[in-house]
């Protein structure tokens, strides 16, 4: 992987989780609706009295309309989920890509990435709030700018 496809992919690693999270949703609304039009379809099939007469009406065969309705419906519905599942494979595949070329860091480089990158802190910031944080120890820009380079060299080399 080159070096610049992983930053991007760092960077946009919170986006991706955001978008996996409502994708996730999405699906689960898709899905909840074709239910109903399966339970739509299994309450219309129920034969009552007279069930066997047609209405050769258009207009007044509402469990015809339903039907038609129904199934172009459930087309539709599949279309969308399709591409949903597609979606959430492609952006699930970026999240774990990132992820397994975290662990492979020691905690600290994993932590100064996660802020420079992931939180879009400064390499200042990083040296005096999070090092600090982490170590009871403050680090210059230049020092954290190397861990971050070094960092980044050895998550896009796996």
């Amino acid at each position: 992987m080159t070096k610049e496809l992983l930053i991007l992919l760092l960077k946009g690693y919170k986006e991706n989780k955001a978008s996996l999270k409502l994708k996730l949703r999405e699906k689960e609304k898709i899905l909840r609706k074709l239910e109903e039009i399966k339970e739509v379809e299994l309450k219309s099939n129920i034969t009552e009295i007279n069930g066997d007469i047609h209405s050769k009406n258009s207009i007044s065969d509402k469990v015809g309309n339903v039907a038609s309705n129904n199934i172009e419906l459930e087309a539709d519905l599949n279309k969308k989920l399709n591409t949903v599942e597609e979606d959430i494979n492609e952006i699930s595949s970026n999240i774990e890509e990132v992820d397994i070329r975290l662990e492979s860091l020691k905690y600290k480089e994993k932590q100064v990435i996660i802020a420079y990158y992931i939180e879009g802190c400064t390499y200042e910031d990083i040296g005096n709030r999070v090092y600090l944080n982490l170590f009871n120890q403050t680090r210059s820009a230049r020092n954290i700018q190397n861990i971050v380079d070094k960092a980044t060299e050895k998550m896009a080399k796996i």
